[in-house]
């Protein structure tokens, strides 16, 4: 493994509508972008639209992507200059700091900084106060209650991806919970001053000892776009 002290790698978030897709595929393909993941997801429980990170919006095309800061900073404002994201409905997308990765990926990631061109015109990407995300697990079917206990704590909103959930034996001994492999992932951006707030409503309303059996942690975000201050 290698720290981010050798070469100093994020993981990047972006959440925009499903229709600029092709947009942001576009941007990260002719930048030859090492290493990307694609999923999908949505901002509506049952027939309530909710704010999608600070927006509102349904159908979402969510990516991660991991590269050098240096990349990072250049592809924030590629995808700036290609999406306005001071259109409502448009999405969001944000920076965390990697601590760690296996040498052949940070290599990798290094190779394809060392590629690109990289022009000299900055753009502002920090927040004016420190953002952090929110990761909420619960049972598939409970985003209603996420985002409801997360909004009366100030949250302005949040989106929510699929997953499936493999638990251990001893999750359910100890925790006295049954791991269901339908789970809904809930990612909430919010300012630090929030955070604690909304985790501590969240896990009131949807935590272990409830029908969601949700567990929620927080990330550090790095450099945002699309935040609304």
């Amino acid at each position: 493994m290698v720290s981010n002290s050798e070469a100093r790698l994020e993981a990047m978030i972006t959440i925009v509508d499903h229709r600029l897709e092709d947009v942001l595929l576009n941007v990260y393909k002719s930048n030859n972008l090492p290493i990307l993941l694609l999923t999908h997801g949505k901002g509506t429980a049952k027939s309530v639209v909710y704010e999608i990170l600070g927006y509102e919006g349904q159908k979402k095309t969510l990516s991660i992507s991991i590269q050098t800061k240096a990349m990072s900073d250049f592809l924030l404002k590629q995808i700036n200059d290609h999406i306005d994201f001071s259109k409502t409905g448009t999405g969001i997308a944000f920076t965390i700091n990697v601590s760690s990765i296996s040498s052949i990926l940070s290599k990798i990631c290094i190779k394809a900084d060392e590629n690109l061109v990289i022009g000299s015109e900055d753009m502002p990407l920090a927040s004016k106060e420190p953002y952090h995300l929110v990761v909420t697990i619960v049972n598939s079917g409970f985003f209603d209650q996420v985002m409801a206990a997360a909004k009366k704590a100030g949250a302005g909103g949040g989106t929510v991806v699929h997953a499936r959930g493999l638990g251990s034996k001893e999750a359910m001994k100890y925790l006295g919970i049954t791991i269901q492999p339908e789970k809904d992932l809930v990612l909430i951006l919010t300012p630090k001053e929030k955070k604690l707030a909304i985790m501590e409503s969240i896990m009131h309303e949807v935590g272990l000892n409830t029908a969601g059996t949700g567990i929620c942690f927080s990330l550090p975000v790095d450099s945002t776009i699309g935040v609304n201050d």
